[in-house]
């Protein structure tokens, strides 16, 4: 992937809290379901110490589980409470899949399924969206970012968004980035500077973490 020439910034990718059909391993893409306990605790350890690193402005997916997570985070860091929402920052459309349990999926559909499979960067569920797709989502976003001056800035969204705009900003290959896991308590920081990128993460506010989340610390 080319890397993204960007200003001079620190960018902090929050997840949302987990919801009722991440804990039930529902497809969900853009249709929405709501945090559970889990994903209300999440959202407040992130809030307790994202609030001390001097982020200047907030943009958001526009999506419940979104909003929901802000509100929270908003208890602790009242600039949370008014992001800038931007459309761009949905999840990955799934499409057809949407409410289907994973475990489903493989059963009802199994052409379709093999076909991801073989190919989850590139592959599009019926009416839904690919990796490509959130390429041109996140560059579209980035180009419009460089207006705001904030040297320091967070994104809160998904799990899929953020892998891509992660790969847009630090020149990721596909298969680095289909590697990434954000757990619903892990943030993501990449810092830019003359030009370089560097990358690490937090679970629970605990860290940093050298590079970028796999699963390893704090899996969900």
């Amino acid at each position: 992937m080319t890397m993204q020439i960007m200003p001079d910034r620190t960018w902090y990718f929050v997840r949302h809290g987990e919801t009722e059909w991440n804990a039930e391993k529902r497809m969900q893409g853009q249709w929405e379901s709501n945090l559970n306990e889990n994903g209300k605790r999440h959202a407040d350890e992130n809030g307790r110490w994202l609030k001390d690193l001097g982020i200047g402005h907030i943009w958001a997916s526009p999506q419940s589980r979104v909003r929901q997570t802000a509100e929270i985070i908003s208890q602790h860091m009242p600039l949370a409470a008014n992001p800038t929402f931007d459309d761009r920052l949905k999840e990955w459309s799934s499409g057809d899949w949407s409410g289907e349990l994973y475990a489903d999926l493989a059963v009802k559909r199994p052409e379709e399924w093999a076909a991801w499979e073989a190919d989850r960067y590139g592959y599009r569920p019926p009416n839904g969206e690919n990796f490509v797709d959130l390429e041109e989502r996140a560059d579209s976003f980035f180009a419009d970012s460089v207006s705001n001056p904030e040297p320091t800035v967070a994104v809160f969204a998904h799990g899929f968004i953020i892998r891509v705009m992660v790969g847009r900003l630090a020149g990721l290959s596909v298969e680095e980035v289909l590697a990434v896991k954000q757990t619903n308590q892990t943030v993501i920081r990449v810092q830019q500077r003359d030009g370089q990128c560097r990358i690490d993460h937090f679970v629970a506010g605990v860290g940093p973490f050298e590079g970028l989340p796999r699963g390893e610390q704090g899996a969900a």
